[in-house]
């Protein structure tokens, strides 16, 4: 063998070698480029510039193909932004069970799921309110109908997985991942998904009362390698709930019920109201620029003198007129009309307006 080939040989090895050192921990790196950090067994791999990247399942990686070079500086680009919490997930490793496994620990008085891997697994209608599932992730899992009420579940991962039916109300789902999920008639009523990242269509969800304090259920519009996926509610019941501070933007809940929620300072760009009800809600300082509010009913709504981009909104709101301040005089109080009343009617009482272009 002459000196070409032996070194030909020894580089490709090195290569070879080299490619199966996987990027960003094993984790997935479509999933990253969307802002999601979940640790893959590499078993589905691409190599592409001497580096290999993993992937939770075939269409991750079909979406990789399709502009690689793009997907990793995203994903590299919110590895790098999150490499503490990126290191704290693999250091935890989740553990992979099996379903006896699963089952050996629900059917205990101590049963803990915390730090597990119970992906694909099936707990359909299983009472899980007695397990401490904190970092477990149930990627794909079976949870149809089970009761998941007051259970502690943060920073777990649901991406996936099967909800219809399922009762998280009251449930800590601080910092969770829910991507994707598959709902119908879940129930959220009063949980905790603060920090929690939500993508998907729930219909008919139970979210009232929950707190969604800087939630991220918005569509991240730069990392949709896969086409726009967006947090679609239509009809849902987020009645009480408190979403300050959250990113709603490009969400969908026409006929949804938002009485009394808080939606201070969120972002709603771009959301559809249409024939929503948010009757006494607080959007004092809410994003509103090109959000649609068709017959969405705004009765004493608190704060709309301080929407953002509320100039840019469509549609007709009903009740949407912005009360004038305190006058000192009855005189003033019939001179001082508001500036959405001045566009709309020459009545100061009408509450009614038109606002589709308008700018004030």
């Amino acid at each position: 063998m002459n000196i070409f080939k032996q070194l030909t040989i020894v580089i490709g090895l090195s290569l070879s070698s080299y490619s199966y050192a996987a990027e960003f921990n094993n984790q997935c790196t479509n999933g990253l480029s969307q802002g999601i950090s979940f640790t893959t067994n590499c078993e589905i791999k691409e190599v592409f510039g001497g580096k290999t990247y993993c992937f939770s399942g075939e269409a991750a990686r079909a979406a990789f193909l399709a502009n690689p070079q793009e997907v990793i500086n995203k994903a590299s680009a919110f590895y790098a932004k999150n490499t503490d919490k990126a290191v704290k997930d693999v250091e935890s490793e989740r553990e992979k069970i099996s379903q006896a496994d699963a089952l050996k620990q629900i059917n205990s008085t101590t049963c803990d799921l915390s730090n597990k891997d119970a992906g694909y697994l099936e707990f359909d209608k299983m009472d899980l309110r007695h397990c401490k599932m904190v970092n477990t992730s149930f990627f794909g899992a079976y949870l149809r109908g089970a009761n998941l009420s007051g259970a502690n579940m943060q920073k777990s991962y649901l991406n996936l997985a099967r909800l219809e039916d399922a009762n998280l109300s009251g449930a800590d789902l601080t910092d969770a991942t829910i991507f994707q999920a598959i709902f119908d008639k879940t129930n959220f009523q009063g949980a905790n998904l603060t920090n929690a990242r939500m993508i998907g269509t729930l219909g008919n969800v139970n979210m009232s009362d929950a707190t969604v304090i800087r939630g991220r259920f918005g569509l991240d519009i730069g990392n949709q390698p896969m086409g726009a996926m967006r947090f679609d509610a239509i009809g849902g019941k987020f009645a009480h709930t408190n979403f300050e501070g959250a990113d709603i933007n490009r969400s969908n809940f026409r006929f949804a019920d938002f009485r009394g929620a808080n939606l201070r300072n969120t972002d709603l760009f771009r959301a559809d109201f249409s024939k929503a009800d948010l009757t006494g809600a607080d959007i004092t300082g809410a994003k509103f620029g090109e959000a649609i509010l068709d017959e969405t009913i705004m009765t004493n709504v608190k704060g709309l003198e301080a929407i953002k981009g509320y100039e840019e909104s469509k549609g007709k709101c009903i009740d949407c007129t912005i009360t004038a301040a305190q006058p000192e005089s009855k005189v003033e109080t019939l001179q001082k009309v508001s500036a959405i009343d001045m566009m709309t009617a020459e009545n100061p009482a009408v509450k009614v307006c038109n606002i589709r272009g308008a700018r004030f």
